[in-house]
């Protein structure tokens, strides 16, 4: 027998392979919510099966409800990664040390992001009707808590001088309008990239909101020379 090592093939530590098969797991099931919310944008929710959603995936529908009980399950699934967006935007601004109208862009530009990248554009974001009791009050409830933040950072930007005067819940439902109104509208095909449509609805609201600069003070006279 020789000499030469031989290296040794270690099995993964048990905490290791229980993380990667979570890993595993999360990286399927959001694979299925992006084929659901696809199949969602092309054919409306109503008529999307989970037979549809089973097909383009290339699995049984068994296999498919390992990940969602049932269609408005994926449906809810859909309304939380859209509000993750949200907070998460919310939660950049609240790390901004800038002002009131400068976080109020970021948190939205970061919603606007989530909108147009996690899911793709999902227009199935305005259906709440559809969702179960549970689900839906879930939804609203937390989209009241986001809500009532956007109107705080407005108020904040008006307290601060960076926002003009102006009711706060006015501007955040204008504001919000924006935002959430993308999915109706927007295509793939459109003229637009994602990028453009977020720098100029950013513009338009700076532009929309923003205090009106202040007019320069008149110079004094200058005295006659005696």
């Amino acid at each position: 027998m020789g000499n030469s090592p031989t290296t040794a093939v270690r099995a993964p530590a048990p905490g290791r392979a229980a993380f990667d098969r979570d890993e595993q797991r999360r990286r399927k099931r959001e694979a299925v919510l992006r084929v659901a919310a696809s199949a969602f944008n092309r054919r409306g929710f109503a008529k999307t099966s989970m037979d549809d959603v089973a097909a383009v995936l290339g699995v049984s529908k068994p296999t498919l409800y390992q990940y969602f009980k049932s269609k408005q399950e994926l449906l809810y699934a859909c309304h939380q990664v859209a509000m993750d967006n949200g907070e998460a935007g919310l939660a950049l601004a609240a790390a901004h040390d800038g002002s009131g109208l400068e976080k109020l862009i970021i948190y939205l530009r970061r919603y606007m992001e989530g909108i147009f990248g996690d899911l793709g554009n999902c227009p199935v974001l305005t259906d709440v009707d559809s969702l179960a009791p549970e689900d839906r009050e879930n939804v609203v409830a937390r989209r009241k808590r986001i809500s009532a933040a956007t109107k705080e950072l407005i108020a904040l930007g008006v307290a601060d001088g960076s926002i003009g005067p102006c009711d706060p819940k006015l501007a955040s439902l204008f504001a919000l309008g924006v935002v959430n109104w993308i999915p109706a509208w927007y295509r793939d095909s459109g003229p637009n990239t994602p990028e453009q449509i977020m720098e100029s609805f950013a513009s338009l609201l700076i532009s929309g909101l923003a205090a009106p600069a202040s007019p320069p003070r008149p110079r004094a006279k200058a005295k006659p020379k005696a």
